[in-house]
């Protein structure tokens, strides 16, 4: 047939595979003229329109069905809906991929500190935070774990900062809470918006209370296995005569071991009362 490409030919000249053709036809965006005696496929000009179309559509990620139903239509208006449609999609997505990208940096950051990373034993380098001002929400894990409800209300918890409570006693014995465990949520954090939400609804339950911490606390970090950390904690009591008080601690990372013996970089935060 003179003035029409073969099937094999449209392929090579878009660089698209015959199966991709074959499955818009199955779609029914474009439907070739069929030889009836050879049973070769033809397309014309106008069905090069038709697919170039598309082609914009699938750069776009603009779905198929979408696609289909534009072009059905026949109108500029619904093209042009489509598109803003489409814009929408992209401008969402471009947020997601900055705060992703911020996120990488972010860690990248965190792993770099780590690396060069050396416990303080004579806690010089303690920071103080005078007007400490945070909101830590603490989650009881047997709940949350045996209820689905509760676990989707929260869903996503990688998302969130895990803390947990240490409770010096009169005595200065170290006594860790097990049974609970504190999320916070950070403002560069993604979907924070989403997060906060979740957790403000979550803790008109039950299984969710909240803890506001404000006022001076030092802060200090620390890189070790749980019972390194353990012994620091002792240590840092002792240092600064800490008593009947919570220590918070934030794990920020956690480095895996076959032998279960994890490795953690932490931040302690415990309350500091200048003489």
């Amino acid at each position: 047939m003179r003035g029409l490409l073969r099937i094999g030919q449209v392929s090579k000249l878009y660089g698209i595979s015959l199966d991709t053709l074959r499955h818009y036809d199955r779609k029914g965006l474009l439907e070739p003229i069929v030889d009836s005696q050879s049973g070769y496929r033809y397309y014309s000009l106008e069905h090069l329109d038709i697919l170039e179309m598309i082609l914009v559509g699938k750069f776009t990620e603009i779905p198929l069905d979408q696609m289909k139903e534009k072009i059905d239509s026949e109108s500029i208006n619904g093209y042009m809906s489509i598109m803003q449609e489409q814009s929408s999609r992209i401008y969402e997505k471009q947020k997601i991929l900055n705060q992703l990208g911020q996120y990488t940096e972010g860690m990248l950051e965190l792993l770099q500190t780590i690396a060069e990373f050396q416990n303080d034993y004579s806690f010089s380098s303690v920071a103080i935070n005078k007007e400490m001002n945070l909101t830590i929400y603490n989650v009881d894990l047997q709940t949350l774990l045996g209820e689905n409800t509760i676990s989707h209300q929260i869903d996503g918890m990688e998302s969130f900062e895990q803390w947990f409570c240490y409770y010096v006693e009169v005595n200065g014995i170290i006594v860790e809470n097990g049974e609970t465990i504190g999320l916070s949520v950070l403002d560069n954090m993604i979907n924070t918006n989403i997060l906060q939400r979740s957790l403000e609804f979550a803790s008109k339950s039950d299984f969710v209370s909240r803890h506001h911490i404000a006022g001076c606390y030092g802060s200090i970090s620390f890189w070790g296995t749980q019972k390194d950390l353990m012994e620091y904690l002792y240590e840092l009591c002792r240092h600064f005569n800490l008593r009947d008080t919570v220590l918070l601690i934030k794990f920020r990372f956690a480095l895996p071991h076959k032998s279960m013996e994890h490795e953690y970089f932490v931040e302690i935060y415990f309350p500091h009362n200048p003489a």
